[in-house]
């Protein structure tokens, strides 16, 4: 065995456990340090983008929703077409106003709280 492939011994108390390597933070401790971090330096621009794509997400996926609801319902039901409709213009409504306010932002008419 050459110098370079040196064993490290590593301390498990079950087989099918994770390996302990003392007092190193875990991959999810780290990652929520960074994140905290990241969040800290961001400017409002950039909290405020993250935010939109972070409500666009979700809302995409309601307005799908809607409209394959919508087109698989039966003709007689228009109580509930008009419902899915409805569902999507309020979707279209909230990005739309999702997009006013980077629009703002970039235009420096909102500002932050610490500003």
């Amino acid at each position: 065995m050459s110098a370079a492939a040196a064993v490290v011994p590593v301390e498990t108390s079950r087989y099918n456990e994770a390996p302990s390597y003392g007092d190193a933070p875990s991959y999810t401790e780290a990652s929520s340090f960074k994140e905290e971090a990241s969040v800290a330096i961001a400017s409002p621009e950039e909290r405020l983008r993250e935010l939109v794509h972070e409500l666009r997400q979700p809302l995409s996926s309601i307005e799908a929703i809607a409209y394959y609801l919508e087109m698989t319902l039966p003709a007689g039901q228009f109580e509930a077409r008009q419902y899915m409709s409805q569902l999507q213009r309020l979707v279209a409504d909230t990005n739309s106003i999702l997009e006013r306010s980077v629009g703002a932002m970039r235009q420096g008419r909102v500002r932050s709280a610490s500003a």
